[in-house]
């Protein structure tokens, strides 16, 4: 799998949030392009075009033959312009922040958790750095701190909600100096305790709430935006996620593969037309073409000219089906990064639901689950059905568009291959039992108790997942081919 193509973002925002917070201060020399190619793991032509990008973005210089040289000044307060910033839309804005409050509190607690004595470096540079006395240059650093303790939890696809959600683009306004500067020490206070011994969970708690304290809930906040951004406009482009043309017909096919896998297409049935596909997967007709080739050539499916794709009714080919792992590690490993995020996640989504769902959808969401457990001894509808009922009932916005893609991403599952099996059919029967028994203690009325079990039983579900894809060898090609510490180190 061409790796590479999936580099060229990712890298630059490493560089650019080092140079913009002073971990690399102007006048840094760059590695060479060996070096860089050894420590990201990419090719000389990936690395060449994150320099130009760097060079366009007016962070570093370059010269032939010459090492690149940082020329962004930290400390220049020249770039401090209000120019094209907007006051954010209310509504819009209290929405993210909701969304912001479900999603990103429990990623910081968990990024928090995971960092070692050596790991608080960075943040603790970053926090000293900070100055007091540039307003604009000092929230926008400060902000790449907490951005941090998410990219520790090596989780790249949390890393795109964050930056699709916009508060990297958010400027803070007020004009109390003390108060940064209580900021600024709270933060070293807390980095340098955590270093001599790891923070409880109580201490993180009691630290993020004092932080929220002395900033968003005071009364003089105030912040200003670009004018398109999510704060304005709402949250746009989520699902827009780089994918190479190889990936996109992969994903085409495994689709097919899990759907047949689960009885949805059996042997002999029309498949939908290439233009329906195209509709369907957002894809062209060039991708469906390499997908139903592939499909054709493992003896899945027949095309017969005139007439449409048909599902062989030769069974044996499917067990003698071999798809290479690192063909297929992006799809995992973003299956892999939905399956955190929601059991880290899920908890809060759920109190959410459960204080304005009415009796009569609760009762909707018993009766789908007791349809759904006749596919239980082949694989687990349970989840899915009860991720799609919080989606139904979540009133912000921004929340319920990062779970709707969540549970597109949920569904990666089906299409691993050797994934979806007859095996381990007491572990299936007690997901099952366990998304039933939340539901009724929600029709119980018992709100906490409801989003506890979720967030349990999905936690419980990701790990018997992992189990799974480490017995079939997946988990470690995705760990072999992506290095999450990239996202932090």
């Amino acid at each position: 799998m061409k790796y590479d193509q999936y580099q060229y973002d990712r890298i630059f925002e490493i560089f650019k949030n080092k140079i913009e917070s002073g971990l690399m201060p102007k006048g840094t020399v760059l590695p060479s392009y060996a070096n860089l190619c050894r420590e990201y793991k990419v090719s000389n032509k990936t690395i060449r075009r994150v320099v130009a990008m760097l060079s366009d973005a007016g962070l570093i210089e370059t010269k032939e033959r010459q090492l690149s040289v940082v020329v962004f000044d930290q400390a220049d307060p020249g770039s401090d312009t209000t120019d094209n910033l907007k006051e954010p839309n209310v509504p819009v804005m209290t929405d993210i922040l909701k969304t912001a409050e479900c999603l990103y509190y429990p990623f910081i607690c968990h990024g928090i958790s995971l960092c070692s004595r050596d790991d608080w470096d960075i943040p603790e540079k970053i926090a000293r750095q900070l100055n007091p006395k540039f307003p604009k240059l000092f929230w926008k650093n400060s902000k790449l701190i907490w951005r941090f303790f998410i990219a520790r939890c090596e989780n790249e696809l949390s890393l795109h909600i964050v930056d699709a959600l916009g508060f990297l683009g958010v400027e803070y306004r007020e004009n109390n100096f003390s108060s940064r500067v209580t900021y600024q020490q709270t933060l070293i206070d807390f980095i340098e305790k955590s270093r001599i011994a790891a923070p409880t969970s109580d201490a993180i708690k009691d630290f993020l709430a004092y932080i929220h304290f002395i900033t968003i809930s005071r009364e003089d906040f105030q912040c200003y935006v670009p004018a398109d951004s999510p704060f304005r406009i709402g949250v746009q482009g989520l699902n827009q996620w780089m994918k190479t043309a190889e990936e996109r017909y992969s994903s085409v096919y495994l689709d097919i593969l899990g759907l047949i896998a689960i009885g949805y297409y059996k042997p002999g049935d029309r498949l939908p037309s290439h233009v329906q596909m195209q509709k369907q997967y957002g894809v062209s007709v060039n991708t469906t073409t390499q997908a139903i080739q592939c499909l054709q050539k493992w003896g899945i499916v027949e095309a017969v000219r005139g007439k449409g794709i048909f599902v062989s009714a030769n069974r044996e080919a499917f067990n003698d089906i071999y798809v290479d792992p690192e063909l297929i590690a992006s799809h995992i490993r973003r299956y892999f990064e939905c399956l955190e995020l929601i059991s880290l996640t899920v908890e809060g989504v759920a109190y959410h639901v459960a204080s304005h769902v009415s009796y009569e959808q609760i009762q909707k969401l018993i009766q789908r689950l007791d349809e759904a457990k006749k596919y239980d001894r082949l694989y687990q509808p349970a989840p899915v059905v009860l991720l799609e009922f919080l989606i139904e009932h979540i009133t912000y916005e921004a929340l319920r568009s990062i779970y709707t893609i969540m549970l597109k991403n949920y569904r990666i599952g089906r299409k691993i291959p050797k994934l979806i099996n007859r095996a381990n059919g007491s572990g299936k029967l007690e997901i099952h039992s366990k998304c039933v028994e939340a539901a009724n203690v929600l029709i119980g009325g018992d709100r906490s108790a409801f989003s506890k079990q979720v967030a349990e039983m999905f936690a419980y579900t990701h790990q018997l997942i992992v189990e799974e894809c480490k017995k079939l060898g997946y988990w470690k090609t995705v760990k072999d081919i992506y290095d999450g510490s990239q996202l932090w180190k």
